[in-house]
């Protein structure tokens, strides 16, 4: 009967483990890791875990660099290929940014390319941080 006991406090330990692991693992929101609708919010949470340290727009050696203190003036108000601004403030629906990391198939392929798509949370955070002006907060 001891042996039952202790598989079960395992069993509900390992439940409760995985379950609070799940809810937090985006990181995002204000219960799981502070994402705000923030230039400096997005940068830390978003681009340099997910853009600048998975190898694709790193430093001087991308054809984009996301890398902080640049990243904001690399994507404010600046071309794309693709007929709109990188980031139209005011405007996330005309942004080359927000369309790239929902998939919207009219700027090519979804970003991150080959990886996970970035959560709602994330996705919602950056069409804020549009919409609201793009400031370099």
């Amino acid at each position: 009967m001891k042996n039952i006991y202790k598989t079960g406090r395992f069993f509900l330990l390992s439940f409760v483990l995985f379950t609070y692991a799940c809810e937090h693992e985006q990181g995002v929101g204000p219960q799981g890791g502070g994402l705000q609708a923030t230039f400096s919010s997005i940068q830390s949470n978003i681009l340099t875990p997910k853009c600048v340290n998975a190898g694709c727009h790193p430093g001087s050696l991308a054809p984009m660099s996301l890398q902080a203190g640049v990243a904001h003036g690399n994507l404010v108000n600046r071309p794309s290929a693709f007929g709109i601004p990188r980031v139209a403030p005011g405007d996330a629906d005309n942004s080359a940014l927000y369309l790239k990391v929902i998939g919207d198939n009219s700027v090519g392929a979804r970003m991150p390319l080959s990886r996970n798509a970035l959560s709602s949370a994330e996705t919602n955070a950056i069409r804020d941080w549009i919409n609201n002006g793009a400031q370099n907060n």
